[in-house]
């Protein structure tokens, strides 16, 4: 039987209120979902740069892995972070969770697992804030 049919044969069987948990992460996914706040960021960054051409040339694609996770691809050519160079950092949570973030001056990539997009956000967000401070944006 497949996963998915085994989880929903899991929820139907439960009383009324209870949320399962998950086998492969560990939480109910309410639980998961109050833990995160998204893209955010991200969201606001892309909107910010459209302009009626970037966003034909350039983007953020995102998509699935199957360690589970997230990979993550965003276009920062014509942009503030453009140019800025990331070394492949690795971050290892308490909860189990990881992710890694690089950017070679054109592209900003990261992997995470399934419940940190939250945090490749977070870290994509003090990128880009630390990126303006030093060249003198205020933005």
């Amino acid at each position: 039987m497949r996963m998915a049919r085994r989880w929903k044969h899991l929820t139907s069987t439960l009383p009324m209120g209870v949320m399962p948990v998950h086998p492969k992460i560990g939480k109910s996914h309410l639980d998961a979902r109050k833990d995160e706040f998204g893209m955010r960021f991200m969201q606001s960054w892309y909107a910010s740069n459209c302009d009626g051409e970037w966003e034909h040339e350039f983007g953020l694609k995102i998509a699935t892995t199957d360690n589970p996770g997230w990979h993550i691809k965003i276009d920062v050519c014509e942009t503030s972070l453009e140019g800025i160079l990331v070394e492949r950092e690795r971050c290892e949570f308490p909860d189990g969770e990881w992710m890694i973030a690089w950017s070679d001056g054109t592209v900003f990539q990261a992997a995470c697992s399934p419940l940190s997009l939250c945090r490749v956000d977070a870290f994509f967000e003090r990128l880009s804030k630390e990126s303006s401070r030093q060249r003198g944006d205020r933005c």
